[in-house]
């Protein structure tokens, strides 16, 4: 359980140290809050984290220095933005995200089509666009992990909105992986056409999310991480 706790913790670390806010839980959640189905990426490793204190203890401080936590590219000058698309041109562009560049776990989204006052919120806070795509570089690896668009991009103007199904890769040691499904909603500015919003609803609770997490094993495949359901009793 020790390894366990180092992993979690260790995403706890990472989250910090990509500079995403990270709020502790404030005692017992309020009922309307505990009756929630879903959940973000916040929600779960405040979860783990807590998990990985009650299992082992381990020092943060010695997970912020590991090498495993690789430091986000250099952002790219921006590009002028791409104001008044038609729908069709700006669907286009949303699934290319999705779809080629996996941009929920890679950050590789088209910056043109998004207003440098962006705000991406999950239910614990709200990060600047420019915090977020650093954050997401640091937190995923791209390469391990898999985002499937699940039907069409719907777009109108005041928002897109389209679901996901995908397998997360975590950027710390073991590079564990859950899966998990949902919506995400991006705000649409109707005068400029620019996109101002982003938020990510899970279909799951996160002790469920949790309960999905594998490891690869030796042969390549993945492999259930038992202790996790220890730790969710």
């Amino acid at each position: 359980e020790a390894m366990m706790a180092s992993l979690l913790i260790a995403a706890l670390a990472v989250q910090c140290a990509a500079g995403l806010s990270f709020a502790p839980a404030n005692g017992v959640r309020n009922g309307r809050e505990s009756a929630r189905k879903s959940s973000s990426r916040a929600d779960f490793l405040r979860t783990v984290a807590s998990g990985a204190v009650a299992a082992g203890g381990v020092g943060v401080a010695s997970v912020v220095s590991s090498p495993s936590v690789a430091s986000a590219a250099d952002t790219a000058a921006l590009k002028p933005k791409l104001t008044n698309l038609s729908d069709d041109d700006l669907r286009k562009i949303v699934t290319a995200d999705i779809v080629e560049r996996s941009f929920l776990v890679s950050a590789d989204l088209t910056r043109e089509i998004y207003d440098e006052t962006a705000v991406f919120t999950d239910e614990i806070d709200a990060y600047p666009i420019e915090k977020w795509v650093v954050g997401t570089k640091r937190l995923f690896v791209p390469e391990g992990s898999r985002v499937s668009l699940v039907g069409d991009v719907d777009v109108t103007p005041s928002k897109i909105q389209f679901r996901f199904d995908e397998d997360l890769m975590f950027r710390i040691p073991f590079r564990p992986v859950v899966s998990l499904s949902g919506t995400v909603i991006l705000d649409r500015d109707q005068e400029t056409g620019l996109l101002t919003g982003y938020r990510e609803v899970w279909d799951q609770d996160v002790n469920s999310v949790l309960k999905t997490a594998k490891v690869r094993a030796a042969d390549g495949t993945l492999k259930p991480f038992p202790v996790i359901g220890g730790l969710l009793k």
